[in-house]
């Protein structure tokens, strides 16, 4: 390969990157309000990942799919309380298969794919009332999940604020320079999860936690020393 094709190769990945993270960019605004859309669940304290270097691209991407983690569990966790027998059987093997996965990028791409389907089942739920019709007849054990589901998931919101942050903060920091754009390029692949999760919390996951509450299920709130819980799915 030439000089100049290697040249004109390089500045077409640089260009291809920054038309990347300029669209993730504009993902991101997404995440503006959402400390305010979960619906009293976050309390007024500074997020447990603030302080964090802003432009560690590896401790973005690990802390996204850790994040990817929580929501899929989380999401999953909801539809169990409300599943047959064989599909929970479907669901408990779907987690299994994912944790077993070596490969922590196939890995978060796994817990990404197994939240779209989950989200979806959790909507299909809700739109068709047998949420809100079976929710207060849930036993104890079931009533429990879910509020730990919600735990979880707004302990996610929270990191998502943060990574949000410092993905803006990673995004604006590369200019042109095609080295810095193909070393952040791994960010862009993270950020549409974090956008899901700041529309989702306020969407069908805020419906969630107004139906929990109604059936009296106890929705904590979540602040800087909340931890996450084990989901007994």
């Amino acid at each position: 390969m030439t000089r100049i094709s290697s040249k004109l190769v390089s500045l077409c990945a640089a260009g291809a990157c920054l038309l990347a993270m300029n669209a993730a960019h504009a993902q991101l605004s997404a995440l503006g309000g959402l400390a305010s859309s979960l619906g009293g669940m976050l309390s007024n304290t500074v997020n447990p990942m603030a302080g964090g270097d802003a432009y560690d691209v590896d401790g973005f991407v690990r802390k996204s799919a850790e994040l990817s983690e929580i929501a899929g569990r989380s999401v999953t966790a909801i539809n169990a309380a409300f599943a047959s027998e064989e599909q929970l059987m479907a669901k408990r093997a779907a987690l299994a298969a994912i944790a077993a996965v070596a490969d922590p990028k196939e890995r978060a791409a796994a817990y990404r794919a197994l939240y779209e389907a989950e989200a979806s089942e959790t909507r299909r739920l809700i739109d068709s009332g047998d949420m809100e019709k079976r929710m207060a007849m849930l036993d104890s054990d079931k009533k429990k999940l879910i509020g730990q589901a919600l735990l979880n998931f707004a302990i996610g919101a929270l990191q998502a604020v943060e990574l949000g942050r410092q993905g803006k903060a990673m995004a604006a920091s590369v200019g042109l320079n095609p080295m810095e754009l193909v070393r952040v390029a791994p960010v862009k692949d993270a950020i549409p999860m974090l956008a899901k999760v700041a529309i989702d919390v306020s969407g069908f996951m805020g419906t969630v936690v107004k139906l929990a509450r109604s059936a009296d299920i106890a929705v904590p709130k979540v602040g800087a020393d909340s931890k996450a819980v084990a989901l007994n799915v």
